[in-house]
């Protein structure tokens, strides 16, 4: 099996959506600002890993890439939810996902969108995905969706460079991009 540290970085980009010195930093913020640790079994970065993967690379637990050693489905699943939930701890929201807050910031990305992509006046671009969550106990209707499973909506907003500026995870799959 071929380590991350091996793998070509156009390979980890593709895997996992970012690169690799961006997933060093990552797994450093969530070491020093959260309570995510690794084991002997599983290393913080294998989690981080194998929670990319699922959530930004695949949506699926039936191609989870080799560097995540082969996990169990019930393994991945506690993994993706350990790392999920410390990238929502505030420190790290605050710190990884903030929309432009002043006219200049604002002002360079509508540059950057014009200069790159010939679109005029944008400051973000907004998509909804579905992530797919274990059947709730309660209100299980809002979270079933049209492609027949349970998931959250989320809608993300991004700049020119595919950064997340913001992330609206509140509603179940069965709630319509548009009403987002």
């Amino acid at each position: 099996m071929e380590s991350v540290e091996d793998m070509p970085e156009l390979l980890f980009v593709e895997h996992f959506r970012l690169n690799k010195s961006t997933f060093r930093r990552l797994c450093n913020d969530l070491r020093v600002h959260t309570s995510l640790r690794g084991s002997k079994e599983i290393p913080l970065k294998i989690k981080v890993l194998t929670a990319l993967n699922f959530l930004l690379a695949t949506g699926s637990y039936k191609r989870i890439v080799g560097v995540s050693q082969n996990l169990t489905q019930r393994t991945t699943s506690r993994c993706v939810r350990q790392v999920v939930d410390a990238l929502n701890h505030p420190t790290l929201m605050s710190k990884l996902i903030q929309f432009p807050q002043t006219v200049q910031e604002r002002s360079l990305i509508k540059e950057e969108f014009q200069r790159k992509y010939n679109l005029p006046g944008v400051i973000g671009c907004s998509d909804c995905t579905h992530i797919a969550i274990v059947k709730p106990a309660e209100e299980e209707h809002a979270f079933y969706n049209r492609k027949g499973y349970h998931s959250l909506n989320v809608q993300m907003v991004c700049d020119h460079n595919l950064k997340i500026m913001n992330i609206n995870a509140k509603f179940g799959g069965a709630t319509h991009d548009s009403h987002i």
